[in-house]
């Protein structure tokens, strides 16, 4: 995996857009929130 060359206000930029387009009505695959998870933790 490479890293982007972003800083943390670019980074939290792109999270603040991303997080504005998000479907919370779509159903989400059990194993995509397991794997999520696991890089989280």
């Amino acid at each position: 995996m490479s890293m982007l060359p972003l800083s943390a206000d670019e980074l939290l930029t792109t999270t603040r857009s991303v997080r504005r387009r998000l479907d919370l009505s779509r159903p989400v695959p059990l194993e995509l929130i397991r794997e999520c998870l696991e890089i989280a933790l």
